[in-house]
Order: structure tokens, then C-alpha cells, then sequence
């Protein structure tokens, strides 16, 4: 037990992600450089690309590892990283496949703890999907108490329609941690949100348009916050198709790792 004068719990600072200029800001809010996110969605409804494009963002300040319980490393997922050039990021998004070479005495949880406990282990971890991970409520709360603080998890859940989570776990991690987004018709909304982001992010505008017309209309009193660089998103060539890396005609340098951090309090 810890008790502080008000003054004192005043003048305590913290460590916020600067997301200046981000097309997430809005959606994130006055996010900790280090916090707890589910992001949720109905199949086909553009999930798996917004995930992406936030891992890309993270990439800004620190190593992002993409744990792919789901998928694997399978043409999907290989698929959304070249649409969203994650080469441009190459050694600060990492793709694991957690299922490939582990022993059958290692349990998920017990795999994913040894991988963080290591020196330098990546500061932002992307769960995909935790409906395949078999966790409970007491495996997700040894996480959060042994990694509080130090590592940012975001957990990737399947959702109906209407955006309740199939699993029971996703709504543990939903009630304890501070924000829950939800991607319905290619529109990322956060649902919950302790740090102050209201604003909906379009994933693909067109598709958007098509299947939420309403959201656009000048009318709604929704607000209008289009991201940048929508057009052509989803279209893909011969090479993608194929399952294999398009090669670009310059090398990838990626970007600094170094943390952009802002200081509040």
C-alpha cells in the first residue's frame, strides 16, 4: 500500500506516446508510451489491415513482433504486409510463428514469456488472434502484472456483427485493460477508450462509402476523419497473388527505432 498527497500525485509524470501528425492520433488519444488494446471485427471487415497499419505506426517508436497464431506465416498475412510496404520497416516488424518448432510441453503462454523475458525483446506485441491462443483470464493477468509498463500488447479478437467477442477471453482483456476499438465496414471505432480518442479511423474509404454511406453524409453527426493515401489499397498484382516479395528498385533503410516520447504532469 502506497499513499500519496494530492499535490504529490500531481506533480507524478508519465510517459506519452507523441503522436503528432499521426492519422492514429485521433483514435489513440493521450496514449502511454506502454498500454493495453483489443481490437476487434467480423471477418472480411477489414481487421487484419487496420492491425497492420497501427503495427507500422508503432514501428515509429520501437520493435513490433506480430505473433500469428491464426494465420501463421501464411499468404494472407504475407499479403497485407506487402500492401502496406512493412519492408520499409524491415527489423522493426518482426513476423512470428508461434506454433512452428514449439515443443509440445511449452505451452503458448509459457513460449511468449520466455520470448519477452529475453534482452531487447521487442516493445510492442500484436496477438493475432487470442481467440487461438487457449488463454484464460489468469494467463492474461499474469502478463499485465509481470509486463505493466514495459511492453504494449494488443490483442486481435474475432467479434459477431454487432461487435460482441466470441471468446470469453477478449472480454476479460476488454473489462481490465483501456481501450477496445472496433472495425466494422472497413471503419475502425473506438468503442472504449480511457485515453481520450473518440475519432473513427476509414480503413478503405471506397469500401466504406459502399457499405456505410451514412457515415459520410455530410448530415451525420459523425465526423468526417478520412486517413491519407486510401486509393488503390487493395489492389493487388500478379506478384501478390502469387505469394511472393515484390522487390523494390531501392533498398529499404527503415525507420528510427528511437522512441518519440512526450513528457506530461
Amino acid at each position: 500500500m502506497k499513499a500519496l498527497g494530492i499535490k504529490q500525485f500531481h506533480q507524478k509524470k508519465f510517459k506519452l506516446m507523441d503522436l503528432d501528425g499521426s492519422p492514429h492520433q485521433g483514435t489513440l488519444g493521450n496514449v502511454p508510451k506502454h498500454f493495453t488494446c483489443v481490437i476487434g471485427g467480423f471477418s472480411g471487415n477489414g481487421k487484419t489491415e487496420y492491425c497492420i497499419r497501427l503495427a507500422k505506426e508503432m514501428c515509429k517508436h520501437g520493435r513490433v513482433a506480430w505473433f500469428s497464431y491464426e494465420q501463421r506465416h501464411g499468404f494472407d498475412l504475407q499479403t497485407a504486409t506487402i500492401r502496406n510496404k512493412m519492408e520499409d520497416v524491415s527489423g522493426l516488424f518482426i513476423p512470428v510463428d508461434p506454433v512452428a518448432d514449439k515443443p509440445d510441453y511449452v505451452s503458448f503462454l509459457e513460449d511468449l514469456d520466455n520470448y519477452l523475458s529475453k534482452r531487447n525483446s521487442p516493445d510492442y506485441i500484436f496477438i493475432d488472434s487470442v481467440d487461438y491462443t487457449e488463454w484464460k483470464k489468469a494467463d492474461y493477468k499474469y502478463l499485465k502484472e509481470k509486463y505493466e509498463g514495459k511492453k504494449t500488447f494488443i490483442f486481435i479478437c474475432h467479434t459477431s456483427k454487432s461487435g460482441v467477442p466470441r471468446k470469453e477471453i477478449a472480454n476479460d482483456i476488454i473489462f481490465d485493460g483501456g481501450m477496445f476499438i472496433f472495425v466494422s465496414k472497413y471503419i475502425a471505432t473506438p468503442v472504449k477508450n480511457r485515453f481520450g480518442g473518440f475519432e473513427p479511423f476509414v480503413i478503405w474509404e471506397q469500401k466504406a462509402r459502399e457499405l456505410n454511406p451514412l457515415f459520410f453524409d455530410p448530415k451525420s453527426k459523425v465526423k468526417d476523419k478520412i486517413s491519407t493515401q486510401q486509393t488503390e489499397l487493395f489492389e493487388e498484382s500478379n506478384n501478390e497473388k502469387q505469394g511472393v516479395s515484390k522487390k523494390g528498385t531501392t533498398e529499404s533503410k527503415g525507420v528510427d527505432a528511437e522512441s518519440k516520447l512526450k513528457v506530461v504532469g
